[in-house]
């Protein structure tokens, strides 16, 4: 089968070993990271983390008042939130500070569970650039060994050329393309996460309602 980037490669006659180890895994983490951020973006949306029918039971909770509407829209949800409201609640009958350690756990966890991912978008900005620039130093080398030589050959001078601006070109645009979303979701991650918190201690504070002395 006919491919016709790898066709293009080759008919730049640039070195086979230079498309197989510089060029196929700069666009196979292209690819792969395209389809990465999007899986992201879409685990990240907010009515995936922070369903809005729960944030506002929290907030319409009374303190010490009745957590079964809570404790039901919680029970068929898959969010992260739903699954730190479910912790806070199992262990209601713990003291204030032991359910507050087991949902720091449970917190840590979820934002954990939360960056799944990143750490792939992370290499891809860190390693395409220098992929980018092993394809540099190999075509700068194929053009001065043939220009070095006793007879200068055009064609090699050529090849050599384009080796070090495809890899070049490739190694930093696949960096630039991957470092918007890793940087995005980041600074989401971090955002939630906040949120999160702030909803946790919301409840904690509604569960454990200090009596006023008369």
């Amino acid at each position: 089968m006919d491919i016709p980037i790898i066709s293009h490669f080759f008919g730049l006659k640039i070195n086979p070993l230079i498309i197989l180890l510089i060029l196929f895994p700069l666009f196979a983490a292209l690819i792969s990271g395209s389809f990465l951020a999007t899986t992201i973006f879409l685990r990240l949306r907010r009515e995936r983390v922070t369903p809005k029918d729960i944030v506002d039971a929290i907030r319409a909770l009374r303190p010490g008042g009745n957590t079964e509407t809570l404790t039901r829209l919680c029970v068929r949800n898959d969010s992260a939130l739903a699954r730190l409201v479910n912790s806070c609640l199992e262990h209601a009958s713990l003291p204030r500070s032991e359910n507050v350690e087991v949902l720091e756990t449970a917190a840590r966890t979820e934002v954990t569970r939360l960056e799944r991912g990143l750490v792939y978008l992370e290499i891809f900005v860190g390693a395409s650039p220098l992929l980018g620039l092993v394809g540099t130093v190999s075509g700068l080398i194929t053009i001065f060994a043939a220009v070095g030589s006793a007879n200068s050959d055009p064609e090699k001078i050529s090849a050599g050329i384009a080796e070090a601006l495809h890899t070049t070109v490739l190694g930093i645009g696949t960096a630039i393309v991957m470092l918007f979303p890793f940087t995005f979701f980041s600074k989401k991650v971090d955002t939630i996460a906040v949120e999160l918190e702030d909803l946790s201690m919301l409840l904690l504070k509604k569960l454990y309602t200090e009596e006023v002395p008369a």
